[in-house]
């Protein structure tokens, strides 16, 4: 993402950022922008203000909720939400503040078939804002948004490579060692904080990776619920973890056990990585053993079967 952003040029141009709910998207965004965020004054203000901004695009959006949705990020959007005033209102608002990157979130909302304008339509909007402003604007959301691109030539000519965010898969060494370091990393923050983890960490992390995929957005959230509903002892243990599997995980129970006494086995871990990909429409990667080969099988065959 950094190296995108910083090949993008002043023309203006759009960087889709694509990936699976829960995978961590949101989160590397505000990292980026802590990172290359700068603060400038532009022609209509005084006071230096930051040049990257990051909205969020509503459910079900039409024509103005675009351009509201980055009015947001700098104020309030009125009462007034004409779509000819809402696109004023926003150019205006971008060359006072030498507004330089826009992150627009949930952008698969505009390719979903609630929306109030067809994905055509939402990818000329996306167009006319980078050829009248010059941002780079960045799209994130489910990789359902790639349709936006791929059915809009002129937006496509318009936008660099798709950058993909894929959950952590554990069969590849490297991500299946980044991942358990970042499970640790939680796990040394809870400790340091007064929580006793009466858990065996590399079992924990392997059931981890079960109920999430290979996705730390969805391990937080977890272990989140696992603290609350601990937060009197300050104890946290096996059973603690199955009943905050219980309570915040949907579809749970189509797993083999996580929590019990035996650990899950392998072909448990690939199957609930595969799913994560088939239910983000993400082609699943070239298996690298016959068990993942196995699991990938029968996780595509529960889709057809469904």
């Amino acid at each position: 993402m950094l190296e995108a952003i910083e090949l993008a040029g002043s023309d203006g141009t759009c960087i889709p950022f694509l990936g699976p709910t829960r995978v961590g998207k949101s989160d590397l965004m505000s990292a980026v922008k802590s990172q290359v965020s700068k603060d400038r004054s532009g022609p209509g203000y005084i006071l230096p203000s930051p040049d990257f901004l990051y909205g969020v695009i509503s459910p079900k959006p039409n024509d103005s909720e675009l351009y509201a949705s980055v009015i947001r990020t700098m104020g309030r959007v009125g009462a007034n939400s004409k779509l000819s005033l809402l696109q004023d209102r926003m150019y205006d608002l971008l060359e006072q503040r030498d507004i330089r990157i826009v992150a627009l979130d949930e952008c698969s909302h505009c390719a979903e078939p609630g929306a109030n304008l067809t994905r055509r339509a939402a990818a000329d909007h996306f167009k006319t804002i980078i050829d009248r402003s010059g941002v780079i604007l960045i799209l994130m959301g489910l990789p359902k948004a790639q349709r936006l691109i791929d059915e809009n030539e002129q937006f496509a000519a318009r936008s660099m490579a798709t950058i993909e965010l894929h959950p952590y898969r554990w069969t590849n060494p490297d991500d299946r060692n980044e991942f358990t370091t970042v499970i640790y990393s939680i796990f040394d923050y809870l400790r340091e904080r007064g929580i006793s983890l009466e858990f065996d960490w590399i079992d924990m992390s392997r059931r981890l990776f079960a109920t999430s995929g290979g996705r730390v957005g969805m391990v937080i959230e977890l272990l989140e619920v696992a603290v609350r509903s601990t937060a009197r002892d300050g104890v946290l243990d096996m059973s603690d973890m199955g009943k905050a599997a219980d309570i915040r995980l949907q579809g749970l129970s189509r797993l083999a056990p996580i929590f019990n006494t035996d650990p899950p086995q392998d072909d448990v871990l690939l199957r609930s990585y595969a799913k994560v990909m088939r239910d983000a429409g993400l082609q699943l990667p070239d298996p690298n053993s016959s068990l993942e080969l196995e699991a990938f099988r029968a996780t595509e065959e529960g889709a057809l079967a469904a």
